[in-house]
């Protein structure tokens, strides 16, 4: 049976991190452009957690609809959705542009994509 707690996962030690992000990198990224990891701000991630029934965000590997304009090769990108304790993914089928609610002007739409890619956004 699935578990969508609110307190599933882990802590986990740098050194575990690190050599899961090596391993990866040598078996998938194929080239220094290809996607080694993604950023999402602190207000999305409020966001979705908020949002009614919300225990915890589901993140799915996707392919950007079109290629990177400088590689012409296809993006990997996370899309995240907030998902309820019995594993039902909670969509919002309003027009994200559309659906601003605050001065921060975060849209209340359930799901999002579109995180900082690294390459070229890489943290320290």
């Amino acid at each position: 049976m699935a578990n969508f707690k609110p307190n599933v996962g882990k802590k986990v030690s740098k050194d575990e991190v690190e050599k899961g992000i090596k391993k990866f990198g040598e078996k998938y990224r194929t080239e220094k452009t290809d996607t080694k990891s993604i950023f999402f701000g602190r207000d999305v991630l409020l966001r979705m957690l908020s949002q009614d029934e919300s225990t915890g965000i589901t993140f799915f590997l996707t392919l950007q609809p079109n290629p990177n304009s400088e590689t012409k090769k296809d993006t990997i990108q996370l899309a995240l959705v907030p998902t309820k304790e019995d594993g039902t993914l909670i969509w919002n089928d309003e027009d994200p542009a559309a659906a601003v609610t605050s001065a921060k002007a975060i849209p209340t739409a359930s799901s999002y994509d579109a995180g900082s890619l690294c390459p070229p956004y890489c943290p320290k």
